[in-house]
This record gives structure tokens, C-alpha cells and sequence, in this order.
């Protein structure tokens, strides 16, 4: 599996649940703060509607089809 890691600084980061940081996925406050300001500013969009089958689709184009878990 892949490290993963802030979606601003790409800086390694720990998932809350195991023992990291409270500001997951981001490694700080100010890269929570970055994305924020990016979304109220319109620099991100969502142009598909993500149906459950779709998301699969992505996410083994991506290799991360794993980070899903087990089916229930």
C-alpha cells in the first residue's frame, strides 16, 4: 500500500485512528486551512456524480481499490 500522504504539502501523514494526527488527511492546520480557502474560492469543482460503482472503477485505475476494505 501506497504512504499516504497531505493533499496539500505532500507531506507524509497518519490517519487519526492509527496514532496520527488530528488534522488527517491533512499533516496541519494550515493545510487544512489551504484546502478550505481553495474550496471557498471555487478552485475545486465536482463535476461527476460518484455512484458506487464508479468510485470502484476509480480506485482500481488508481491501485487503491484495497484502501476500500472488505465487502459487507
Amino acid at each position: 500500500m501506497r504512504p499516504l500522504t497531505c493533499p496539500i504539502c505532500r507531506k507524509p501523514v497518519v490517519p487519526y485512528e492509527t496514532g496520527g494526527n488530528r488534522f488527517f488527511p491533512f499533516c496541519s492546520e494550515r493545510c487544512r486551512q489551504v484546502d478550505l480557502l481553495r474550496w471557498s474560492k471555487g478552485q475545486y469543482a465536482i463535476i461527476d456524480e460518484l455512484t458506487p460503482e464508479r468510485l470502484v472503477e476509480e480506485l482500481e485505475e488508481q491501485g487503491r481499490l484495497d484502501e476500500l476494505g472488505p465487502e459487507e
